[in-house]
């Protein structure tokens, strides 16, 4: 009968195998771990129960909930401000008889990564139609060997859907009139905001101005933003993303839908409304390029 032998190098390898083994089960098991930890702060927040919600995070000046999308942003600072806040919030629910709900097969985990005793995981959530609603990141960290929530970023990204603006009609200054000759002459966007959520604004511009060089860099190098207005002296073309193109001239109101560039074909003046936000965002994004043009 022949004996079985193992080299030092079999032995070598067996060892290793068996400890790749242990490192992808552990690993399995703090996924697990994680995972169990991330639906429980869902369910308990939407149940209103704040004291299981609050046992889910670590409760030092470290912890922070963020949020950002295209209708606000805030960041909580501390485990004590997420903790009264969250408390208020909940308290405001179940005096309203609101219950939030959530499905959990709606909610996909991209990736887990586990190093020590902190982890991240990225977390995405989807509407009915499978679009994604929210994207979610967290930061997490093991306390008495439990992992615990440290930080969520989230991200809103439904709000930022195509052609959704969010207008506050009741939100407007004391002064809602103003001659054309009183706008601002000292911004690169001559505009007046906080018109009711929107903003109003001029162009006058020569013939031949095109402005696809300041559009470059926002998405597919064309304006998002739609606008409304009226064409009091000139005429100007539209080229949309789609292919189509169209000319506004003096006398006529216009609808300029979003993915637009475009020239000015004779001498300009026209005045348009826009959201504040969006507008906002475009007039960011002229100054900076008018600031490279000209430091060029």
């Amino acid at each position: 009968m022949k004996k079985k032998v193992i080299s030092f190098g079999g032995l070598g390898a067996l060892v290793v195998v068996l400890g790749l083994l242990f490192i992808n089960a552990g690993s399995k098991n703090e996924s697990k771990a994680i995972i169990k930890l991330l639906e429980n702060e869902r369910k308990t927040f939407c149940d209103n129960d704040f004291e299981a919600y609050a046992k889910n995070w670590v409760k030092d000046e470290q912890a922070l909930f963020m949020y950002a999308g295209m209708d606000s942003h805030f960041a909580m600072q501390g485990w004590d401000l997420i903790r009264k806040s969250m408390a208020e919030h909940m308290d405001w629910k179940i005096e309203n008889d609101i219950r939030t709900v959530e499905n959990p097969e709606d909610f996909e985990y991209h990736n887990i990564l586990v190093d020590g005793d902190m982890a991240w995981a990225n977390i995405s959530q989807y509407d009915d139609d499978k679009n994604v609603k929210d994207r979610r990141a967290y930061v997490l960290k093991k306390v008495n060997n439990d992992w615990k929530i440290l930080n969520i970023n989230l991200l809103g990204v439904d709000t930022y859907a195509e052609g959704k603006f969010v207008v506050d009609a009741n939100k407007a200054p004391e002064k809602t009139h103003v001659n054309l000759n009183d706008f601002p002459k000292d911004k690169v966007f001559p505009m007046i905001e906080g018109w009711g959520g929107m903003c109003v604004d001029i162009n006058n511009a020569p013939a031949g101005t095109d402005f696809t060089p300041l559009l470059e860099g926002l998405e597919n190098d064309h304006c998002q933003v739609p606008h409304w207005g009226y064409v009091v002296k000139g005429a100007i073309r539209m080229d949309y993303e789609d292919g189509s193109s169209e000319i506004f001239s003096a006398g006529e109101a216009f609808y300029m839908k979003p993915g637009h560039t475009g020239g000015v074909l004779e001498d300009l003046l026209l005045v348009s409304f826009g959201p504040e936000e969006g507008i906002q965002h475009l007039v960011d994004h002229f100054e900076k390029k008018v600031a490279a043009m000209q430091a060029q």
